[in-house]
């Protein structure tokens, strides 16, 4: 048929595919590690060239993980890189309601503060509570 191809322009940091795609399959979430908080922003997908771009993009790291028949997983965790991934979600916002993501600034308020280590009764230990409650409740 001698039709030419035509090849889909390439994924920039002024692409909304970004967002897009980290509303279908991305998450927000932190864990305690050796007693200290870890936020993670990832995005998890079967075909690596669907989440490459964002380590092209926004740095991080992709790893293949073998469990569920296999899925490629990229991740960035530093204050820097997950700053400049809000700043993209900031000018090209989630259609979804990801709610975690309004709760970030607060996160890295409190765990400057050092609140999920302070004692119970203090007002730290309260404000890291109230904010966990808030986080686990909106998923």
């Amino acid at each position: 048929m001698n039709i030419p191809i035509k090849y889909p322009a390439s994924i920039t940091i002024n692409s909304t595919w970004f967002a897009g795609f980290f509303d279908a399959d991305g998450t927000i979430t932190y864990s305690i590690k050796n007693n200290y908080p870890q936020l993670t922003i990832s995005v998890t997908n079967k075909l690596l060239i669907d989440v490459i771009n964002y380590k092209h993009v926004f740095k991080g790291n992709v790893y293949f993980d073998k469990g569920q028949n296999g899925y490629y997983k990229w991740s960035i965790q530093s204050k820097a890189d997950i700053d400049y991934f809000k700043t993209y979600l900031l000018k090209y916002p989630c259609k979804s309601k990801k709610k975690r993501f309004f709760f970030i600034n607060k996160y890295y308020e409190l765990k400057y503060l050092k609140a999920y280590c302070a004692l119970p009764d203090n007002a730290r230990a309260k404000a890291w509570a109230n904010f966990n409650n808030k986080w686990n409740n909106i998923g």
